[in-house]
């Protein structure tokens, strides 16, 4: 992208100088009619033919160097909109676990499963069920519509 932008740096370096040859030409141009010399009068014209061909065709390359830039932040914008993506989907399987560990990590004494022989092993399956619910889910569910961009 560095490189790009280069070329378009270059470019409109190098056009200054030929807006400003251009300008030097049309102005010995309408001063050659002084001169009475018809053979500086048209080279003059295709001095002046010359310099705003090189003009279009530098507006031609300008237009080439935008549209490379303008596809390149596109392609960034998509990468980072898939990433995005990805991360939205860590973050929902992530947050349900991360709330259960919390409402078990404060030891409240009126908390039942803390009594149960199996209380500890429960807890931890809740915590699992919690995480691959939302993979799963159902046909509308963020595990299918998102599933191929799935970095697992």
């Amino acid at each position: 992208m560095r490189h790009v932008g280069r070329l378009g740096d270059y470019l409109s370096e190098k056009r200054d100088p030929l807006l400003a040859l251009g300008r030097a030409i049309d102005f010995a141009s309408a001063m050659a009619g002084d001169w009475g010399d018809e053979k500086v009068a048209s080279r003059m014209n295709g001095l002046k033919q010359d310099v705003a061909s090189l003009d279009d065709y530098e507006v031609h390359l300008s237009d080439k160097v935008q549209f490379l830039l303008d596809a390149m932040v596109g392609l960034i914008g998509i990468s980072q909109n898939d990433i995005f993506k990805i991360l939205t989907i860590v973050s929902i399987v992530g947050i349900p676990p991360t709330l259960i560990a919390g409402i078990y990590g404060m030891n409240f004494k009126t908390m039942p499963e803390y009594d149960w022989a199996s209380g500890y092993p429960y807890g931890l399956a809740k915590i699992a069920f919690s995480a691959i619910i939302p993979l799963v889910g159902s046909s509308g569910g963020v595990g299918s519509k998102y599933r191929d961009l799935s970095p697992w």
